[in-house]
């Protein structure tokens, strides 16, 4: 790890959400940084979505509904958030909510691999000021130039993140080439008073499904799809929880702007 570049990522690559200054892992410039992960999430809090990878399709959605981005090239996410008031999820002190999933592109940051087009390889790099990287508290990233378990364990949970995202990320390919997303908008009126529109999502229609070949099906099914896309029909069902917990939020914000 200690060949990996220690100089930002390209400033031509357009860096993913969190992410402003990605910098090659490296004991010579990092053998006393510390990973703490108790100071929790409020580098989330603004976020209304975040990626998700597809192993995550069963267990988020049970607690956010998962959409489709538009355009050229969809891809899966889980929605945090309905308007202004950002991640729903993430508390005042920044913890997350209990009993609610965290997803792993949350759990991966500060880590993520950078792909470096002009020397055609992969480096670990991570967000240098990240809040969660110390000196002083935490499990320390290098011990005598050398990974210690906890960066490895870091590192392998990124690179199996970045696995389950290229499926993911396929499976909305495929969705899209077979004809069965749609563009849709969601207006949410609060019975508090206001309310939120979101834009730019797709999800699957039921009945494009259903036209879909046998073949196209029963490849679906072989590549581990099918389950998938059940959840993501069965994730509709945590809109109402997230336009509740909106409307909570709102009323606490406008409760504070009136102290």
């Amino acid at each position: 790890m200690s060949d990996t570049p220690a100089a930002p990522a390209p400033a031509s690559a357009p860096l993913p959400q969190f992410y402003h200054r990605v910098v090659g892992v490296n004991p010579a410039l990092h053998g006393g940084l510390r990973l703490d992960r108790s100071v929790g999430y409020a580098f989330a809090a603004r976020a209304q979505s975040v990626p998700l990878g597809l192993g995550e399709f069963d267990v988020t959605s049970r607690h956010y509904p998962i959409l489709f981005t538009t355009g050229a090239h969809p891809a899966p996410v889980a929605l945090l958030g309905l308007n202004e008031v950002g991640n729903l999820f993430v508390l005042p002190d920044g913890g997350w909510r209990p009993d609610t999933y965290i997803p792993a592109y949350i759990r991966a940051f500060p880590f993520i691999f950078v792909e470096d087009e002009t020397a055609r390889t992969t480096y670990v790099g991570m967000e240098e000021t990240a809040a969660c990287l110390r000196r002083d508290t935490g499990t320390a990233l290098f011990e005598d130039g050398q990974p210690t378990p906890a960066l490895n364990e870091a590192v392998k949970f990124c690179s199996a993140y970045r696995d389950n995202l290229t499926a993911s990320n396929a499976l909305g390919r495929a969705l899209a080439d077979a004809g069965v997303l749609q563009e849709e908008e969601a207006t949410v009126n609060f019975t508090t008073g206001g309310s939120a529109r979101v834009r730019g999502f797709q999800v699957v229609k039921p009945e494009k499904l259903d036209a879909v070949s046998d073949e196209t099906f029963l490849d679906w099914r072989r590549r581990g799809w099918i389950a998938a896309i059940y959840a993501h029909l069965h994730s509709a069902g945590q809109w109402g929880r997230l336009i509740d917990l909106a409307a909570v939020a709102g009323v606490r914000q406008e409760a504070v702007g009136h102290a």
